[in-house]
């Protein structure tokens, strides 16, 4: 495990240290979450991208295709003049 000095705003510092407490946490495991959370957006899963790119859809047309033809009980359906937004 690596060792890492950071300088933040104070209240940055501030909040973090509240967040910790009230999860009871400490501040090294609240700044590994944060920073596992931050860079799962900011930097592609190579795995995740293999895998659609190799989705034919086929896997879905199946699921879908065990739905019955059938119209939806009366709690379900849409309004009568709905209309889609957009």
């Amino acid at each position: 495990m690596a060792a890492l000095t950071v300088n933040l705003p104070d209240n940055l510092h501030n909040k973090a240290r509240e967040v910790a407490v009230a999860k009871k946490l400490s501040m090294d495991a609240l700044v590994t979450i944060a920073m596992t959370q931050s860079l799962s957006r900011l930097v592609a899963e190579p795995r995740l991208e293999e895998r659609a790119a190799r989705a034919t859809g086929k896997g879905m047309t199946e699921f879908l295709a065990q739905v019955p033809n059938a119209a939806p009980p009366e709690w379900e359906r849409l309004p009568e003049g709905y209309q889609r937004r957009g």
